[in-house]
Formats: C-alpha cells, structure tokens, sequence
C-alpha cells in the first residue's frame, strides 16, 4: 500500500506537487464563500442585518484568509520563499503569463473583498477602531475613503462577484498551463473548477457558521444553501462526464491519459471512491432520502459538508497527479 502511495505520488512526469492541489483548494473556496455570502445578502430584507448573519459572517472570514492562506502556501513551496516578493511584482509585470494575469487578480478580489467587509461590519469595525485605534479615524481621509466606498455597494459587489467567479475558473486555467498534458490541457477544466469551487466554499461556509456562530438550519440562507448544493453537485457530475467522453473521442493521447488516469492505478480509485462516491454522490443521496427532521440536525448538516469538502479536495489531487502522468 505504501509502494503504491509513493509511486502515486513521485513519478518522472511530475512537474507539480500536491501544495498546488492545495493552493487551487482554498482559492475555490474563497470564491464559493463570496459568491454565497453576496446572494444570501442581497435576499436580505431590509430589517435583516448582514452584519448579524452567521453565514456572511463565516464568509466574510474565509474569503480573504483563504487568499492569503494560498499564497502563503505559494511563497513556503517557492525554493527561496524570502525572494517571493520578486516573483509577485515579475508577474504582476508580466499580464501576458497565466500567473501574472492570477496576480492581478489576487489583488483586485482582495482590495474588492476587504472593501466590501469594511462596509458590511462598519459598526463593529468602527467600535473596535474607536476601542483599540481611535487615532485612526482622526487620520484625514480614512472616513472620506470609507464614506466614499459605502456610496458604490452595489457596484462593488457586482464588481467582487464577477471577481470570485473568475478566481474560481482561474483555478482550472493555472493547470491549463501546462499544455503537455491532456487531462491538463482541457477546456471544461475551469468550468470544473468553479463549480467545485462553488461546492467547497458553500460547505466551508456552513461548516465555519455552524461551529463558530451557532447557525442552524432554520438560519436564514442555510436553506438557500442546501438548494444550491444540489444542482451544483449535478453540474459537476456533468462536467465530468463531459470530460472523459470529450477526451474518449480525442487524438491517442487523450485516450492514453484517460485509461491512466479513471480506469486504474491509485488516483482512479480515488476519483471513483473519494470524488464521485463521497464527495457526489453520497451527499446527493443523503439529501434524496433524509427525512424533513433529519435534514434540520446540525450533525447532518456538518456531515453533508464534510464530505462535500472531501470530494473536491479529492478532485484537486486526482486532477493535479492523474493529469500529470501522461504527457503528450
């Protein structure tokens, strides 16, 4: 089993390691959780405060740490990580390479984020400034600033839910890049991504609200939540399936990469027991035959996240290895 594992892991056409798997997991995941807090937001009514829901709070925490959290991983797995700085403004140099254009991306969704954070918790941010920094908004042109953003909310989050959708494609456009791979080198591979994406962060979001902020299933959004779910799990099964027919009638190589990477080895049975099986299929049927009290248990709820969160970390590994197996 070992033998296995290793082999699974180190072989001669490797390029990229598992912390890419990683990298490519929490960014899906702060474009989910965006993408679920600003529509649980704006189905708010306007008695209700965003600032007090669970979900959007969860949110609100995960989009930017998740951001962060990646390019930390980035930095920690770059040779000399203390030069990380170098690489970030040669990208940010360069738009016309697939991670120069991720980098400008990373920096407008996180000025967007932070932006819209500021104005969604403005009371308890200005409680906490006045508590801890209240020199700060004696500094001129903090409030100006922050007066200024309130005025285009609407905007911004237009603007910031355009920016999570594509984080979440970008994600599948990285591993696009390495065009000596066909299962890489395929165009539904970001439509994947950000529906995967998608899955995680509303399963991160319930997962973080649940423990940390007491959110039940009568708390406004997680119904919405579960609604999304479901056919977001179908889209990705579809996609899938789009998949591995698109490449059974493509050139030898595709054929190649497809019988190594479903139908045999370690990382296809991965695919069918950890992506499809618990990540897919399990949660969908649970959903089909939990009755309406069992779907309203928190232990249902966590445990129909949980397994979602293992599918699609699932999914990056088995697409970041299988795909890297046969080059073309």
């Amino acid at each position: 089993m070992m033998e296995s594992l290793h082999h699974a892991l180190h072989f001669d056409s490797l390029v990229w390691h598992w912390p890419i798997a990683v990298y490519l997991f929490v960014l899906g995941i702060s474009s989910g959780a965006m993408c679920l807090a600003l529509v649980i937001k704006w189905k708010l009514s306007a008695q209700e405060s965003a600032a007090k829901n669970p979900l959007i709070i969860a949110a609100a925490i995960l989009v930017p740490s998740m951001v962060i959290l990646g390019l930390l991983i980035l930095i920690v797995d770059l040779t000399k990580p203390l030069d990380f700085w170098k690489v970030i403004f040669y990208q940010f140099a360069n738009p016309k390479s697939v991670m120069g254009r991720g980098v400008t991306l990373f920096l407008l969704y996180q000025i967007a984020t932070f932006a819209w954070i500021a104005i969604v918790f403005r009371e308890e941010l200005m409680a906490l400034i006045n508590r801890f920094m209240p020199w700060l908004l004696k500094t001129p042109g903090v409030l100006w600033l922050w007066n200024t953003i309130d005025k285009i909310e609407k905007p911004l989050e237009i603007s910031i839910a355009i920016l999570a959708v594509l984080l979440g494609v970008y994600t599948g456009f990285l591993l696009s890049a390495l065009t000596a791979y066909p299962l890489l080198n395929q165009p539904v591979l970001p439509l994947l991504f950000l529906a995967s994406g998608l899955s995680s962060g509303i399963a991160a979001t319930i997962i973080l609200a649940a423990i940390l902020f007491s959110a039940k299933a009568d708390t406004f959004g997680m119904a919405l939540s579960h609604r999304l779910e479901q056919p977001i799990a179908w889209a990705e099964l579809a996609l899938l399936m789009i998949l591995i027919i698109g490449m059974n009638f493509g050139g030898e190589m595709d054929k190649l990469a497809i019988e190594a990477a479903f139908w045999g080895g370690f990382w296809a049975n991965l695919f069918w027991i950890a992506v499809v099986g618990i990540g897919l299929f399990l949660p969908l049927l649970m959903n089909q035959l939990a009755s309406v009290k069992l779907k309203h248990c928190n232990t249902f709820i966590l445990s129909s996240a949980i397994l979602t969160l293992i599918g699609v970390f699932s999914l990056r590994m088995f697409i970041l290895y299988a795909g890297q197996m046969t080059p073309a």
